[in-house]
């Protein structure tokens, strides 16, 4: 698990890289840079809880609000607003 941890590190290291020269190239992706690059340190960060207890909850509510997400999704189509 050890691996899984610092590979996923590296990972956040290079999107945030990559995400510092998009923006100095394109300011107008600042909003949606940051966004992403919080998610990505939250996930990693939950990847680095050593706490069993702690990363289950976590774990369910990541798949709690993927299941939401699904579900808006889901609604925004069959109304036609997506």
């Amino acid at each position: 698990m050890t691996q899984i941890k610092t590979i996923l590190t590296g990972g956040l290291a290079a999107y945030l890289l990559i995400a510092v020269w998009q923006v100095t190239s394109h300011p107008e992706i600042a909003v949606q840079a940051v966004a992403l690059g919080l998610i990505f340190i939250l996930l990693t960060v939950i990847a680095w809880i050593s706490d069993e207890e702690t990363l289950k909850k976590a774990e369910m509510v990541i798949l709690w609000v993927a299941v939401g997400l699904f579900a808006l999704y889901a609604v925004l189509v069959a109304g036609g607003i997506v």
